[in-house]
């Protein structure tokens, strides 16, 4: 009996957050159209949609029914110096998480994530862009960078289905050395338990982000190259969970 009730308390918990993850996404595009398709999409406008997204997913951060949410920034990043952002990649709760942090943010995404028929407006609207060839890619990151955003990459390029530390692409690291940014990492944990990779029900839990110290481009550790750079951060992750 405790076991159902547990299975019928969960099942209403998705559906609630799914129902207010839909009331946001048709909000954000309602509003989106009005600030940036008719008002116009200038910079102002840009940073007023990405402010109300920040907002948005703060609140679906730390509102998931069931579970907690703690955020550690023992370095007190405030994220206003444009920076290559790393995460390890769990649930799509991630990156509700990451993009409560700042509203000067940019996420690269996979083409999947841009035509999806639910939030593929928003993220258009919030100039993220799908993965390219490199040159394309190295070109609009460099355009966001001199607008003042940071932007957010998963070394992991997927989600880890077991909540372990996969291998690390060198793509983001590459991104850094080649257009002189910082690397800001950021670590989550138990993401993954409440909202599995092969799941759409949420799960009771606790779910954790920790910023820790910038790597800065003057480092010693970037004289060995991108390559060693992303040696060095992916046994970080490693000692944080095996």
């Amino acid at each position: 009996m405790t076991r159902l009730l547990y299975i019928v308390r969960q099942t209403a918990y998705t559906v609630f957050a799914f129902a207010c993850f839909l009331g946001m996404a048709i909000e954000l595009t309602v509003k989106g159209f009005f600030l940036i398709t008719v008002r116009g999409a200038t910079n102002a406008h840009k940073q007023r949609f990405h402010k109300l997204l920040q907002r948005r997913m703060r609140f679906a951060a730390t509102h998931v029914p069931g579970t907690t949410f703690t955020l550690h920034n023992e370095p007190a990043e405030a994220f206003d110096k444009p920076a290559i952002i790393i995460c390890n990649h769990q649930s799509h709760l991630d990156l509700a998480a990451i993009l409560s942090l700042t509203p000067n943010l940019i996420v690269i995404t996979k083409n999947w994530v841009w035509h999806n028929p639910f939030y593929g407006i928003i993220i258009r609207y919030a100039d993220y862009f799908p993965v390219t060839d490199t040159e394309q890619m190295m070109q609009n990151v460099a355009q966001r960078v001199e607008k003042g955003y940071s932007v957010l990459v998963f070394p992991e390029g997927s989600r880890s289905s077991d909540c372990k530390i996969r291998r690390f692409h060198r793509g983001a690291f590459y991104m850094a050395e080649q257009l002189n940014l910082d690397i800001v990492p950021i670590y989550i944990d138990g993401f993954g338990k409440v909202l599995p990779k092969e799941s759409c029900h949420l799960h009771q839990g606790d779910m954790t982000l920790e910023v820790m110290p910038r790597i800065r481009r003057d480092d010693p550790v970037w004289e060995m190259g991108y390559r060693e750079v992303t040696r060095q951060v992916h046994a970080m992750y490693l000692e944080k969970k095996p």
